[in-house]
């Protein structure tokens, strides 16, 4: 006879009702655009390391795209204008970040509404504004802050502007304890005014006609992000290096752009791995699925990551990960290989061993995928309402 928990029975069930709750709410939501040049992720250095940024692709990588299946193997026609360079923004963004604030101040100033929510630094000036004309609550969503983006060459009047925000909302919502630390020691917040609400995903189904369609036998070990600092894609080229005495046979894609590609071609080259090593620039769409369902094993080397929602995107298409224990995902992900990001020979031999060893990628997997299926956005939702009936 099984025995069954009344309280668990109707903790499930009020977990259910709430998820229901949510899904009739979905329907009630109406958006106002406020045209902004703001975008994610640009600082004051005009912005070098967007995803927007076009990469030159050398004839060889050119060949090897194609082999997987990312791009035309056509080459382009004489007439056809070559891509340009990205062309940085010509303003001030600190002007912007004015103007957007004042837009959004004169179109809500009249409207009815019961909260406020900004997500991250561009955002704070105008969160605050609209709480101090409307007395509404204030809260805040930190998914990084400066000092992932920059390390310790951080620029002041950013973080003057985060530490602004945060002490003046009403609550925080950080994406991880990772992060939720860093507030404190970096603006000394109070931890109590702090509410962690880890990132989700929706788990996708891997396409396994990608998994070796190409034509290249090599095993295929992939980093995809921003190719800057904060993601630590030097430590992975440097622990490469020391893969491939072990494993040969050996594709590193690098799928990004930013502004340590240069500097990380070079490196490549000095390392005599050109052969070993494709920068695809950036990617989107079908392209994303091809490349994470086509690797072996996905590396997430960040420096400072406050969550690092693409390590839960690589195990939604059934692919193993390793990665760095000083992000978010580290937390909510007990079925993933871990490694500081600096610790390179560790590193290279994680890699080694889960491309050697197949079982071991495929049990990562399977005990991963069950985590992910768990870690969705619907119960992150259920949390930020949570934090919003919080008087």
């Amino acid at each position: 006879m099984k025995l069954v928990d009344p309280l668990l029975t109707a903790s499930k069930k009020n977990r259910v009702e709430r998820q229901e709750e949510i899904l009739r709410e979905k329907g009630k939501i109406t958006t106002v655009g406020i045209s902004s040049k703001l975008r994610p992720y640009m600082g004051t250095a005009q912005t070098s390391y967007l995803e927007t940024l076009i990469d030159n692709i050398s004839s060889g990588d050119k060949h090897r795209l194609s082999a997987l299946g990312l791009c035309d193997a056509e080459e382009p026609n004489a007439d056809q204008a070559a891509p340009k360079p990205f062309e940085p923004y010509g303003f001030n963004i600190f002007e912007e970040i004015d103007r957007y604030t004042a837009q959004l101040v004169a179109s809500f100033s009249h409207e009815s509404f019961n909260i406020i929510h900004g997500h991250d630094w561009m955002t704070f000036p105008a969160g605050v504004a609209l709480k101090q004309l409307s007395g509404k609550r204030l809260v805040l969503h930190v998914h990084s802050l400066e000092v992932d983006r920059s390390g310790q060459s951080t620029n002041y009047h950013i973080e003057q502007i985060e530490r602004f925000g945060l002490e003046n909302a009403d609550q925080i919502i950080a994406v991880s304890h990772f992060t939720k630390r860093l507030i404190i020691e970096r603006h000394g917040i109070a931890e109590d005014k702090i509410v962690v609400v880890h990132n989700g995903v929706y788990p996708k189904v891997a396409k396994q006609l990608y998994r070796r369609q190409s034509s290249l036998p090599n095993k295929i070990v992939l980093f995809l992000g921003r190719v800057t600092y904060q993601k630590g894609p030097d430590y992975f080229v440097e622990a490469a290096a020391r893969v491939v005495k072990d494993v040969p046979d050996v594709l590193f894609v690098i799928a990004g752009s930013g502004d340590m590609v240069p500097q990380l071609k070079q490196r490549v080259e000095e390392l005599n791995m050109s052969d070993h090593f494709l920068f695809t620039g950036f990617l989107r769409g079908d392209a994303v699925e091809k490349i994470f369902s086509i690797a072996d094993l996905y590396v997430m080397p960040s420096v400072s990551e406050p969550f690092g929602i693409s390590a839960l995107e690589a195990i939604s298409y059934q692919t193993p990960v390793i990665i760095s224990k000083q992000s978010g995902v580290a937390e909510v992900l007990r079925h993933a290989l871990k490694v500081d990001f600096w610790d390179v020979d560790r590193m290279a031999d994680l890699i080694t061993n889960a491309l050697i060893h197949e079982e071991l990628r495929e049990d990562m997997v399977k005990m991963a995928y069950e985590e992910v299926r768990r870690i969705h956005w619907d119960a992150a939702a259920l949390k930020v309402k949570d934090v919003y009936l919080t008087e």
